[in-house]
């Protein structure tokens, strides 16, 4: 058996079977328990001959059956694909059939709607493997370092949504370049707040449960009260949140004052620009907590750089730095004219152990998402910065049409695109406007065809039909025409002004 965390597990389950591994609001499950019920998913899995390079899907989250699901797709030697619940059911349906998904592991309950939403995947009911496994034991499948441990969509610029294929290779690299940032043991007790079809939950998911550290598994929905409820009563330990969950938390009522955070030691958050008072909110309430500022793209397993924050700064308004590389990543600086230098700034190149293997059947997106770089492979990011003097390295925004909102990556074009297809449309121009909530939003101008209606909600619902709720747009401005630069071109600081972007 290869691979740091199905040999964690097993071991956990023989040495601390009576240990907490996972805690719902249903449900809390040993070491012994989570594994013999993910080794009793394997089983059936492997008896339905789905084993070594299948791709199956995993429909749900925040439960126990979806994390079973999840190990127990690795343990059979295939790699899992999450389906977002709250996606709409043709953008699952989409994923299904570009992936050649295997099978489909969801919950009992699911099954009939899933039946009918996804057409003829095999689909299989979690309970029913743990229930239907006998006593045999099960020998794990052997895997190799470039076998692919899971297939993470995400938005992509030709209006497809891209499959990131991460192997076992890059999944232990990143378990031991960010282990001794966030010094996760036994003892830990790790709150999950990110959905599995989110990179985000390698972190406050998979990395715990290679430590043999508790796992609560949050909210669906980051409810603040809840979540702030929960951190006191379990006392949590470790905390992963993207910045604008942070800041709802820390905004909370009265915000932190008060709230018993004693046990707190480390909090990673990323994937967004992050709100210095924000972060300084949190390293009041918690005087022994840590903050670890993450940077890196689903392409490179989640997080490549990062500056752990434990200064008390008050009054702090500059943004913080995204720190250093972890160890075995490299991180170089591409110039407008192609020239790679160490310090920048330019686009972040990324090489190591952590790259993906490749985009799921997009040969022409992934031969571009490449850079040969004195015979090493990079990834283009797509996002600027530099490094300065002291080796830190600096965020510096996007190069291209891309953006995060939540933690979220989306490209604007694929938004404009799901608009567009709307049949009152006769164009459209999306941007990121500044929000109270999550720091950014999606905001559309439209224009109508010649004699068309449309109106806000119908807009939003036609979007929602076809992406994820992240995607949507919360305001659309109509105009008559769009405003034009003097060669006719659109005039996107004009149309950016509309929405306040």
């Amino acid at each position: 058996m290869t691979g740091s965390l199905l040999r964690a597990l097993a071991g956990h389950a023989g040495t601390a079977p009576g240990r907490a591994a996972l805690v719902t609001s249903g449900r809390r499950l040993s070491y012994r328990e989570l594994y013999r019920e993910a080794a009793a998913v394997a089983s059936g899995l492997a008896r339905r001959g789905v084993g070594r390079g299948a791709l199956v899907g995993v429909h749900g989250e925040k439960s126990a059956a979806a994390v079973t699901a999840l190990l127990g797709v690795l343990l059979a030697g295939a790699a899992y694909v999450p389906l977002d619940p709250s996606a709409p059911a043709a953008r699952r349906r989409g994923l299904v059939g570009d992936a050649g998904l295997a099978a489909v592991l969801g919950s009992r309950t699911r099954l009939p709607r899933l039946t009918a939403e996804l057409g003829p995947v095999p689909l299989l009911a979690v309970e029913d493997l743990v229930e239907e496994h006998g006593a045999e034991p099960f020998t794990p499948v052997e895997v190799g370092p470039e076998d692919l441990a899971y297939v993470l969509y995400t938005s992509g610029s030709t209006g497809r949504p891209k499959g990131v294929c991460i192997p076992h290779r890059a999944l232990d690299a990143f378990f031991a370049g960010v282990g001794p940032l966030l010094e996760i043991g036994p003892e830990s007790v790790c709150l999950n707040t990110s959905a599995l079809h989110f990179d985000v939950s390698v972190v406050d998911l998979l990395l715990p449960l290679l430590h043999g550290a508790t796992v609560h598994l949050g909210p669906a929905l980051p409810l603040p009260a809840l979540l702030l409820d929960l951190i006191e009563r379990e006392r949590v330990t470790h905390l992963a949140a993207v910045g604008s969950t942070l800041t709802l938390l820390a905004q909370q009522g009265d915000g932190l004052t008060g709230r018993r955070l004693g046990a707190l030691r480390r909090i990673m958050t990323g994937a967004e620009v992050l709100n210095p008072a924000t972060v300084q909110s949190w390293l009041a309430a918690a005087e022994q907590v840590r903050v670890v500022n993450g940077y890196g793209p689903t392409e490179a397993t989640c997080l490549v750089v990062a500056q752990p924050i434990a200064e008390r700064e008050p009054g702090r308004t500059a943004h913080y730095p995204i720190g250093r590389p972890l160890p075995g990543v490299t991180v170089a600086f591409r110039s407008p004219d192609g020239t790679v230098t160490e310090h920048g700034p330019g686009e972040l190149l990324i090489a190591g152990d952590q790259l993906m293997t490749g985009y799921l059947n997009r040969p022409e997106e992934q031969a571009a998402a490449f850079l040969e770089v004195a015979g090493v492979r990079h990834y283009r990011t797509g996002d600027l910065g530099e490094r300065g003097p002291d080796g830190v390295i600096a965020f510096a925004g996007r190069a291209d049409d891309e953006v995060k909102i939540r933690g979220y990556r989306i490209n604007l074009n694929e938004v404009r695109g799901s608009v567009e297809s709307h049949p009152a449309v006769a164009q459209a121009f999306v941007a990121a406007a500044p929000d109270e909530r999550d720091g950014l939003a999606l905001a559309c101008v439209v224009r109508l065809r010649p004699g068309a209606e449309a109106d806000q909600a119908g807009l939003a619902a036609h979007v929602a039909g076809a992406l994820p709720r992240y995607m949507v747009p919360r305001e659309f401005v109509l105009v008559p025409e769009f405003p034009a630069l003097s060669t006719g071109k659109p005039d996107t600081v004009r149309l950016r002004e509309l929405v306040g972007a």
